[in-house]
C-alpha cells in the first residue's frame, strides 16, 4: 500500500514577495544597527557591537533551522545553521583561548569550509550527472578567478607579496583559499539553477559574497593594524548581513529539487559567467602590477592555471555541444521513424500557414516533392471555395478542440491539375514551446461517397491520439509479409501496458509512444493495436525481437509514475512462420503476452509449445466453466475466522471450488480470472451469495456470520444490491451477518460504487477491504467510504518472527483499524509463532490453516458447535 505516487511532491507554494521584502528589510536593519553600535564610544560600543554580531549570527542559524522543515531542501538549511554556529563559536573560541596570538579569522575557517556542503547540495543532481566535466571546469575557473581577485586585493592593501611564513600571512592565504572555494561553488550554483531555484541561488551568492567581504575586512584589519583590539564595525555589520541573507534564502526556498535539463550550463549565464569571472581576476592582476610594479609568483601561477582552465573549459563545452548535436540528430531520426510508421502524410504549418515541414507521403498525396513544399503557403493549393472555412478552422485557438484535435476537409490541387478531397486532423501545438506549430495528419478521401452522394472519409486506420497505425493496418501488413515471405526473419512483439484504465489519458499515450519510438530501430514498425496495447514488427531474429521487447518494457517503470499513473508493461513475442496466417500470429503473440503478464511486470515471453498447451487448457476451462454451474461441478467451502478473545469461530469466508470431471480440482487462481473476463462472474457471484447465506442461516447458532468475495464486474454491473437483497430474503439471514469483501481497486472505482456500498451499509451489510495494503491507493478512502473490516494480507506476516519492522507494521494496521472503529482480520496465519505474536499485539480476529482449513458445508455445523463448547481447543 502506498499513499500516492512516490514521485509527486506536495508543495505549499512560494512565499509572497511581501514576506521576502520584509525579511530582507529586517536583515538590513540588523546590519545597520550593528554598524551604528560600532560607532558608539568606549566599552559600551564594543559590548553592543559584539552582542549584536553574535546575536545576529545565532538568530540566523535558528531561523535556518526553523525554516528548513518547510523548505524544498531541508538538509541544506540545517547544514547552513551548523556552519553559522561553527563560524560563530570558532571565532569566539580562538579569541578566548589564544587572545591576540592567533587572528579570530582563523577560528572562523572551519565553519566557512562547512558552508561548502549546503551549497553543493543545492546544485541539482541532474546537473551533476548530466555535465560533470562542465561543472568541474566551471568550478575550477571560478575558484582560480576568485583567488586572483583576493590575492590582488591583499597585495594592493599590503603593498607587496605576502609572507606565508608568518601567522598573519598564513591566515590570509588560508582565508583566500576558503573564500575562493565557497564563492566559486556559489557561482556554480547560480549558473546551474533554473526557475524558482535561481532566485534562491542569487540570494545565497549575495550572502557568500557578504561573508567573504566580512572575513576579508577583518583579516586585513588585523594584518594592517595588529595593535587594534576592538572588532571592526564594518566587518561585523557585513557579516550580520551575509548570515541574515541565508535566512532570507531559506524563506525563499519553497520548491522541491527541480529536474534540470542537461544543457543548463549552456545557457547564456552558464556559458559566460566563468569567462567573465576569469576576466575580472585577470584584470585585477594587471591592475596590481601597474600599482605595485611587481608581479608575484603566486599571481603568475594562478594566471597560467587560469588560462589553461579557459582552454579546458572551451574543450569541454565543445565536446558537450557535439554530444547535444548528436542527440538532436538522433531525435530527428526517431521523429522520422515515427512519421514513417504513420500511414498518413504529416504536414507542419507555422503561424502564417506556411509549410514548415512535410513528410514524404505528401509526394503521393499531391504529386509534389515534400522538400519543395517547404516555405510555400497552404493557400496556394487549396480550392477557393474551401479556403475560408479551412483557414478559419486552422487559425482558431485550441481551446475548444478535444484531445484528439479537430478535423477539417478541403479540396487540394494535385500537380496534374485534378482536385483531391483531403481530410486533415489538426493538432494545435502552437502553445508547445518545443513545437510551436500546427500539425496536420492528412488523408485522401476522394472517390468515396455516402448514400446521398456526398464525399465521406475513409475509415481511418490511424490512431487519432498517437498518430500510429492501428490493428487493421497491422493485420494487413502481417498478411502481406506472410504471403510474400520476407527475405529476412520477422517477429511480432506485443506490448501490454497495465494501469492505463479503460479510457487512457491522451497525454499518457503520447508519452508512451514517444518513449517507444526513441528505443526502436529504423526498420521497426510501431502500431497501437489495442486500448492498452502496442505492437512492433521487428525485422530480424527472435533474439532481436527479445532485445527490442526488453528495451520497451524496461522504459515503463512502475516506480516512476507517468502523468500520475503507475504503469507497468510486459511483452509477448511470436515469429512469422510458414504455417500461420495473420490471425495465428496475433493469437500466439497474445498468448505469450498473457504468460508474461502472469509472470509479473517487465517480463518478456516467447511463444512456445508449452504456452500453446497452456492456452488450450485455458480455452477448454473457459468453455467448461460456462456450464459448470449447470452440471453441479461448483461448490462452496468455508474457512473459519476465529476471535482470539472469545476462542471461537465468529465468521466464515465462503470460497468457491470447482471439481472438473477431467482435470479434477481446478485452482481458483486459474478459473476465477477466466470468469472475470465475461459476465459469467456476475452469475457465479449471484449463486455464491445465495448458497452462502442459505448455508450459514441453517447453522444451529445465530452468532456466526459469512463473508463473500465480490468481483469488480459484479459491483459495476449495478445488480449487486438487488442480488444481496434477494439472497438475504430467500435465506432469512440477517443483513448484519453478511460481509461483502472487495479489493481496494474496486472500492475506489467510481462514485457509483460508493453509492452502492453506502446503500448496502444502510441495510446492515458489513463491508470489508480484502488484501488491504497490497494496492497503490490512498488511505483517504478509509474515512470517506462505509468500511467495517480490514483484511490484512498474508504478505504482512512474512518473516514477522525476525523482522521488527514487519511487527511494527502489523501493529500499526491494528491501531489504524481500531482508531477508525474497524475490525482487522489477519489472513494466512500458519505457524504457532505467528499466532502468538499477533495475540501479543492485541489482534483479535485471525484466519489461516493453523486454525482451520476450508471446510465442506456438511462439516461446518460440527466445527461451529465444537468451538462453542470447547474454546480451549483452539491453538494457544
Amino acid at each position: 500500500m502506498t499513499t500516492g505516487p512516490r514521485a509527486s511532491v506536495a508543495t505549499t507554494g512560494s512565499p509572497s514577495d511581501g514576506r521576502l521584502r520584509r525579511a530582507t528589510c529586517l536583515v538590513l536593519l540588523a546590519a545597520a544597527a550593528t554598524l551604528a553600535a560600532g560607532r558608539l564610544p568606549g566599552a559600551t560600543g564594543t559590548a553592543a557591537l559584539v552582542t549584536l554580531t553574535f546575536g545576529g549570527l545565532v538568530a540566523s542559524a535558528v531561523a535556518c533551522l526553523r525554516l528548513a522543515g518547510r523548505s524544498g531542501h531541508p538538509a541544506v538549511w540545517r547544514w547552513y545553521a551548523a556552519a553559522t554556529l561553527a563560524t560563530t563559536l570558532g571565532s569566539g573560541l580562538v579569541q578566548v583561548v589564544f587572545g591576540d596570538a592567533v587572528p579570530p579569522t582563523a577560528g572562523a575557517l572551519p565553519g566557512m569550509l562547512l558552508a561548502l556542503v549546503p551549497v553543493a547540495l543545492l546544485i541539482p543532481g541532474a546537473t551533476w550527472r548530466g555535465l560533470p566535466l562542465q561543472l568541474a571546469s566551471s568550478l575550477s575557473l571560478f575558484v582560480v578567478a576568485c583567488l586572483l581577485c583576493l590575492l590582488t586585493v591583499f597585495v594592493l592593501f599590503h603593498g607587496g607579496d605576502l609572507d606565508a611564513g608568518t601567522t598573519d600571512g598564513a591566515t590570509l592565504y588560508a582565508l583566500g583559499i576558503v573564500v575562493a572555494l565557497t564563492t566559486g561553488v556559489s557561482l556554480l550554483l547560480t549558473t546551474s539553477s533554473t526557475g524558482p531555484l535561481r532566485r534562491v541561488a542569487l540570494v545565497v551568492l549575495a550572502a557568500q559574497l557578504a561573508n567573504a567581504l566580512s572575513s576579508s575586512i577583518g583579516a586585513l584589519r588585523e594584518f594592517v593594524d595588529p595593535t587594534a583590539t576592538d572588532p571592526p564595525a564594518v566587518a561585523c555589520a557585513v557579516g550580520v548581513l551575509g548570515f541574515g541573507l541565508l535566512a532570507v534564502a531559506a524563506l525563499a526556498d519553497r520548491s522541491p529539487a527541480p529536474t534540470v535539463p542537461a544543457d543548463v550550463l549552456l545557457s547564456p549565464v552558464g556559458a559566460l559567467l566563468p569567462h567573465a569571472t576569469a576576466l575580472v581576476g585577470g584584470t585585477l592582476l594587471l591592475v596590481s602590477v601597474l600599482v605595485t610594479g611587481e608581479l608575484s609568483r603566486v599571481g603568475v601561477v594562478l594566471g597560467v592555471v587560469g588560462l589553461a582552465l579557459l582552454v579546458l573549459h572551451q574543450a569541454v563545452a565543445w565536446r558537450d555541444h557535439r554530444a547535444l548535436t548528436a542527440d538532436l540528430t538522433r531525435s530527428e531520426a526517431y521523429f522520422r521513424t515515427v512519421v514513417r510508421s504513420s500511414v498518413d502524410p504529416v504536414v507542419v504549418l507555422d503561424d502564417q500557414l506556411r509549410v514548415a515541414w512535410a513528410s514524404s507521403g505528401v509526394s503521393d498525396l499531391l504529386g509534389r516533392d515534400a522538400d519543395r513544399a517547404v516555405g510555400h503557403l497552404i493557400s496556394e493549393v487549396v480550392h477557393p471555395d474551401d479556403a475560408p472555412g479551412l483557414f478559419a478552422g486552422l487559425r482558431s485557438t485550441a481551446g475548444d478542440e478535444g484531445p484528439e484535435g479537430r478535423t477539417r476537409t478541403a479540396r487540394l490541387q494535385h500537380r496534374d491539375g485534378s482536385w483531391r478531397l483531403i481530410q486533415a486532423r489538426v493538432r494545435d501545438l502552437r502553445a508547445d514551446p518545443d513545437v510551436g506549430a500546427l500539425v496536420l495528419y492528412c488523408r485522401d478521401v476522394s472517390g468515396r461517397r455516402g448514400t446521398d452522394g456526398a464525399d465521406v472519409a475513409l475509415v481511418t486506420a490511424t490512431d487519432p491520439v498517437t498518430g500510429l497505425p492501428t490493428r487493421p493496418e497491422l493485420v494487413q501488413r502481417l498478411a502481406t509479409l506472410l504471403r510474400d515471405r520476407p527475405c529476412r526473419p520477422t517477429a511480432l512483439v506485443k506490448i501490454g501496458v497495465s494501469g492505463l484504465g479503460e479510457r487512457p489519458h491522451p497525454a499518457a499515450l503520447v508519452e508512451l509512444t514517444a518513449r517507444f519510438a526513441r528505443l526502436l530501430r529504423g526498420d521497426d514498425w510501431l502500431v497501437r493495436s489495442g486500448t492498452g496495447e502496442f505492437s512492433v514488427l521487428v525485422a530480424g531474429s527472435v533474439t532481436d525481437a527479445e532485445a527490442v521487447a526488453h528495451r520497451l518494457t524496461g522504459s515503463v517503470d512502475p516506480d516512476t509514475p507517468l502523468g500520475g499513473l503507475r504503469l507497468s508493461a510486459a511483452a509477448g513475442i511470436a515469429t512469422l512462420e510458414d504455417d500461420a496466417d495473420a490471425g495465428d500470429v496475433l493469437r500466439r503473440a497474445g498468448t505469450a503476452l498473457t504468460s508474461a503478464r502472469a509472470a509479473g511486470p517487465g517480463r518478456v515471453r516467447r511463444h512456445s509449445v508449452a504456452l500453446l498447451i497452456a492456452q488450450n487448457r485455458r480455452d477448454a476451462l473457459r468453455r467448461d466453466l460456462e456450464v459448470a454451474l449447470e452440471r453441479d461441478e461448483l461448490r462452496l467451502v468455508y474457512q473459519p475466522i476465529v476471535d482470539l478473545a472469545l476462542h471461537r469461530t465468529v465468521s466464515v469466508e465462503a470460497l468457491l471450488r470447482w471439481s472438473h470431471p477431467t482435470w479434477g480440482e481446478v485452482s481458483p487462481a486459474e478459473f476465477v480470472p477466466l470468469a472475470e473476463e465475461s459476465a459469467l462472474v456476475v452469475t457465479l457471484g449471484r449463486w455464491v451469495l445465495g448458497a452462502a447465506t442459505r448455508t450459514v442461516a441453517a447453522l444451529p447458532t445465530s452468532s456466526v456470520a459469512v463473508a463473500v468475495n465480490v468481483s469488480a464486474r459484479h459491483v459495476r454491473s449495478g445488480e449487486l444490491l438487488t442480488d444481496v437483497l434477494t439472497a438475504l430474503e430467500d435465506s432469512g439471514l440477517p443483513a448484519s451477518r453478511l460481509t461483502l469483501e472487495l479489493t481496494e481497486s474496486v472500492v475506489l472505482d467510481d462514485v457509483h460504487v460508493a453509492d452502492e456500498l453506502l446503500a448496502l451499509h444502510r441495510l446492515g451489510v458489513r463491508i470489508a477491504v480484502d488484501d488491504f495494503g497490497t494496492g497503490w491507493s490512498s488511505l483517504a478512502y478509509l474515512v470517506g467510504l462505509p468500511i467495517d473490516v480490514l483484511k490484512m494480507d498474508r504478505q504482512f506476516l512474512a518473516d514477522i518472527e525476525h523482522d521488527r519492522q514487519r511487527r511494527a507494521l502489523c501493529r500499526s494496521v491494528l491501531h489504524l483499524g481500531s482508531s477508525l472503529g474497524m475490525d482487522v482480520v489477519v489472513e494466512g496465519v500458519e505457524t504457532p509463532a505467528e499466532l502468538q505474536l499477533l495475540r501479543d499485539m492485541g489482534h483479535r480476529f485471525v484466519q489461516g490453516f493453523l486454525l482451520a482449513r476450508p471446510l465442506e458445508a456438511v462439516d461446518l455445523p460440527d466445527r461451529v458447535a465444537r468451538n462453542a463448547v470447547a474454546p480451549t481447543g483452539l491453538p494457544s
